[in-house]
């Protein structure tokens, strides 16, 4: 079956945040020069509002510099709940119950399933937000009523990074940016989002799907 641009975008930016005990780790790695104190007060700030973060609902407007272009709703239900309902023409549909992230096909009826702790997400919508650890920080910057933070896998920072933006005084997630180990770049631009408002728990849920005669669901 042929793989569309989107599926092909989530199936690699996966891989960066993905456990990879098999690939092979370069022994000259580059960490980034040390953090500053302002920079621990931003990485803290943004710690913090994450964590007290329970719903996210937004349109959104998707671009990629292959020229990939979509857009939909958004739902983020932490922890460990989100939903890309995305328009037409587009037949995808994204939706994590919270252990798996499963791409669903309306048109074909079909589905494939990734582990929601091998996509670029998965930190975002964890019960507790950290970043650091196994996520490398390589940039915290501060701009005109901006805040931002780049983050790639410690283990292979190689193989891509995301960047999310916030609006600050009040800090407000806004936007996010992917790149791929194929280096695509991928923006996700939240419009007229809603925070901490109460989601339908049934948007989150693998029954209602239909799938085709021989697709099984593994939930």
């Amino acid at each position: 079956m042929k793989i569309d641009p989107l599926r092909r975008w989530l199936l690699g930016a996966a891989v960066f945040l993905a456990l990879a005990p098999l690939a092979a780790v370069a022994d000259d790695k580059v960490e980034p020069p040390p953090l500053s104190p302002d920079d621990i007060a931003i990485l803290t700030r943004i710690e913090d509002y994450l964590n007290r973060l329970d719903s996210l609902q937004a349109r959104f407007v998707q671009i990629s510099s292959n020229g990939a272009y979509a857009e939909g709703e958004v739902y983020v239900d932490r922890p460990g709940r989100l939903r890309f309902d995305y328009d037409p023409p587009s037949t995808v549909l994204l939706v994590s119950n919270g252990l798996t992230l499963l791409y669903y096909d309306r048109e074909l009826k079909q589905a494939s399933y990734i582990p929601l702790w091998e996509t670029p997400l998965w930190f975002l919508v964890r019960e507790k937000v950290k970043l650091g650890g196994d996520l490398l920080v390589t940039k915290v910057e501060e701009g005109l009523g901006t805040l931002s933070v780049t983050l790639q896998d410690r283990e292979s920072p190689e193989n891509g990074k995301v960047t999310l933006i916030f609006s600050d005084s009040p800090i407000t997630l806004r936007k996010w940016e992917v790149t791929d180990a194929q280096g695509v770049l991928t923006q996700v631009s939240l419009i007229n989002p809603l925070y901490g408002e109460e989601i339908d728990p049934e948007l989150f849920e693998y029954s209602q799907f239909e799938l085709n005669k021989g697709q099984r669901r593994t939930d």
